[in-house]
């Protein structure tokens, strides 16, 4: 069997060595092969990066002449990739240690009929980056509508399912996944496995997170939000009226943040008796300047306020 990975990178030649290192140094059974495809997404250390790539046998580098983001260079990997399964993997994590033997417990449950696995993360401080730690099962599409089970996973993929369907690319550095897997939740359930196949750093220097409140990073999750809502607004409404009202409030705050036109509107369409202290919560940071709403929220979600995975 042969494990694809595909490693979107971007200016990455001081983390990329550490992930492959991660990926080669566990102990394959023997009838499985792993590769790399690795995407220089217009870097401007290409050079320095393909010298660390080129000395892991089983990897290639792939490059984009032009940064074109985190769902374009997914896509660009994917499209390389041969493997039975597809595993996307960031250039600034790792897998863990004795990977393999996790993922053969991860396939040893996961259902033939999910074409979608997630695995378990921790961070680099041991945490589990999940609302449910150790949860295991079937993840549906109300589930993630409702955001149930949400989290820091790692998506692990059918090959030949994502080779054919991959990611919606809406243009942004930043991936906005949520567009993508509610359109992989229509094919078919996902599976959420408890086996930790990833270490996830967050807030590393230089990360597409880092610094999420500044203007330009805020403004691309608006369009994020806009572009969930274009795509799935009513079933949101129909299934999930709850977070829809929610994603609307925070719809307003990243408007904010970003100083774009909108913000009451959003606000408005959020506003509801149904979600009273995120209505009350996202009014006072609304009505206060840009600069100490976006520490307000960091504030929030440093403390647990607003949710810090997924």
């Amino acid at each position: 069997m042969l494990i694809s990975i595909a490693i979107p990178a971007f200016n990455a030649t001081t983390t990329i060595t550490r992930t492959l290192e991660s990926v080669y140094c566990g102990e394959l059974p023997d009838d499985w092969r792993v590769e790399t495809v690795i995407v220089d997404d217009g870097s401007t250390d290409s050079l320095d990066l393909e010298k660390q790539v080129s000395g892991y046998n089983d990897s290639q580098l792939i490059r984009h002449s032009v940064n074109r983001g985190m769902c374009a260079a997914r896509n660009t990997g994917i499209d390389y990739t041969k493997g039975d399964l597809v595993i996307i993997l960031d250039s600034d994590d790792e897998l863990v240690n004795e990977w393999p033997r996790a993922l053969q417990a991860i396939m040893r449950d996961w259902p033939e009929e999910c074409n979608l696995c997630f695995a378990a993360c921790r961070n680099q401080d041991g945490i589990i980056t999940a609302t449910n730690p150790g949860f295991q099962g079937y993840h549906y599409l109300d589930d993630l509508l409702n955001e149930r089970n949400s989290g820091e996973y790692l998506p692990i993929f059918r090959g030949d399912y994502i080779r054919e369907n991959r990611y919606v690319d809406l243009g942004l550095r930043k991936s906005c996944g949520i567009v993508s897997y509610i359109k992989f939740a229509l094919d078919s359930p996902f599976w959420i496995s408890s086996q930790v196949l990833r270490i996830y750093h967050q807030s590393r220097a230089g990360s597409v997170t880092q610094g999420w409140t500044a203007p330009d990073k805020a403004a691309e999750t608006a369009r994020c939000y806009e572009a969930l809502f274009e795509r799935y607004g009513n079933l949101y409404r129909e299934r999930a009226p709850a977070i829809y009202r929610t994603k609307q409030l925070r719809l307003s705050v990243y408007l904010k943040l970003a100083q774009l036109r909108g913000v009451w509107s959003a606000y408005k369409k959020g506003a509801s008796l149904m979600v009273p202290w995120e209505t009350i919560g996202v009014a006072v940071i609304l009505l206060i300047g840009p600069r100490m709403a976006g520490k307000l929220v960091s504030y929030m979600k440093d403390v647990g306020i607003v949710r810090r995975y997924g």
